[in-house]
């Protein structure tokens, strides 16, 4: 998907009319989003056609880590801050590698990967040993290792776990390395079941997986329990299909996010022990939502997802009684193929892809910074309704069109004064019009 974006170039004086800045603003339609936290935004790599299928995973550092897909050299690559600057590695170039791939850390923080070939149609795992890249070849019976996601086990060892798809039986399977060796088990045959798996381990290291039955358009939820694999249908009502995302809480109970396809919404699923609990998080009319969940500490859900029906990449945070939803990009079509991570201090960070540019893009948030008080103004500008944008410009304590016209005056002050990402309404990454626009018609 390609937007091509229309700006129109105004000639302003010092203080535009009321009147006239009236008309041109109620002429304009602009649709609003909240945030909780400010947003930077940053590319991570440009060389070519990459950020497909990337997966973040954060160290103890908070340093993130991300695995994705190079499209343009059909290659698996790696990228990590080191503290001052993103190192990157390509991890496989052999055959066509890295498609559907999910990355893990080790206790000493080096990457686990698992990922599809799709030259060989062989499910690969890739383990840095602090000089080189070990890669082995998982399952290669069949068609297998499309929709792969891995998980390490609490064993000492830190031996992968990989939930994927066979794509020639149709099946969910799983594979775990143990005494050195690859045990499988097919998990559901029921069907043409396994797509977008995502995995997750328990307090005693028993599997959880969440997945589509893409013969039914269903959700679907497997569990381990030590002896034989419990399936469930978790949502059966509407069309499910696209990527799923499953978190555990510190009950072990599981708790997913996951598209319905023709009502355009993006919903959450919990188990409180007995029932499911479905939510509809937020409707993004058309085309499907890649989404990435995590719990923050309370157990509370934070999802990253794209916005396909618009090109951007949002966020949602459930505060205890609603879905809080910010934008975080919309530079271009971006958001698609997204990951979540949330660091020590549950402030999320975001992996994505930048299809109008073809880069690998992060995110992060952070508590805001302090604000200065914008000249004319009559005190700090505040943030009147808790989102995260200061739309009360003046400081008088409401948010009004006095404040549009201050904002309107004064963008060139408040774009190298104060925090972009708190004034930048439209989450465009910068100061402009748009955001003029934004707050007149959010008022």
């Amino acid at each position: 998907m390609r937007y091509s974006l229309i700006r129109d170039r105004w000639t302003r004086g010092t203080l535009l009319p009321r009147l006239l800045i009236g008309a041109l603003l109620l002429a304009t339609l602009c649709v609003g989003a909240a945030s909780a936290l400010y947003w930077q935004v940053e590319t991570v790599d440009s060389a070519g056609s990459v950020g497909w299928y990337t997966s973040l995973a954060l160290d103890s550092a908070g340093h993130p880590h991300i695995s994705y897909l190079d499209g343009e050299n059909l290659e698996l690559r790696y990228a990590a801050w080191n503290g001052t600057g993103w190192a990157y590695r390509t991890v496989d170039s052999a055959g066509t590698a890295g498609w559907f791939n999910s990355l893990a850390l080790d206790s000493a923080g080096n990457p686990r990967i698992s990922y599809y070939d799709g030259m060989d149609g062989n499910l690969k795992y890739a383990a840095w040993d602090g000089s080189a890249w070990r890669i082995r070849t998982v399952d290669s019976v069949g068609d297998v290792g499309t929709y792969t996601s891995i998980a390490l086990a609490l064993d000492g060892a830190g031996n992968p776990r990989i939930s994927y798809c066979d794509m020639s039986g149709g099946d969910l399977k799983y594979a775990a390395y143990v005494d050195s060796m690859w045990l499988y088990q097919t998990v559901d045959s029921e069907g043409d079941v396994g797509s977008y798996s995502s995995l997750a381990l328990d307090a005693a290291g028993h599997p959880h997986i969440s997945y589509i039955d893409a013969g039914n358009s269903d959700l679907k939820y497997a569990e381990w329990n030590g002896n034989d694999w419990i399936i469930r249908t978790v949502d059966a009502a509407g069309q499910v299909y696209g990527t799923s995302s499953l978190a555990l809480d510190g009950a072990g109970r599981p708790h997913i996010s996951y598209f319905d396809d023709p009502r355009g919404d993006l919903k959450y699923a919990a188990y409180d022990g007995s029932s499911w609990r479905i939510d509809t998080v937020d409707s993004v009319g058309i085309g499907w939502a890649d989404n990435s969940l995590a719990l923050d500490s309370a157990g509370s859900p934070r999802i990253s997802y794209y916005d396909q029906a618009n090109g951007g990449l949002k966020y949602a945070a459930w505060n205890g009684s609603a879905w809080q939803v910010t934008t975080v990009d919309t530079a271009g079509d971006v958001g698609d193929h997204n990951s979540l991570a949330l660091d020590n201090g549950g402030n999320p960070r975001i992996s994505y892809l930048d299809a109008t540019n073809g880069d690998l893009k992060y995110a992060r948030a952070e508590p805001a910074p302090p604000v200065q008080a914008v000249p004319g103004g009559t005190s700090l500008p505040t943030d009147t309704d808790a989102d995260g944008l200061y739309d009360d410009v003046n400081g008088n304590g409401r948010a009004d069109f006095a404040d549009v016209v201050l904002f309107f005056n004064q963008m060139s002050w408040i774009s190298g004064n104060e925090p972009v990402g708190l004034f930048d309404y439209n989450r465009n990454g910068r100061i402009d019009f748009a955001d003029v626009v934004w707050l007149f018609n959010n008022l």
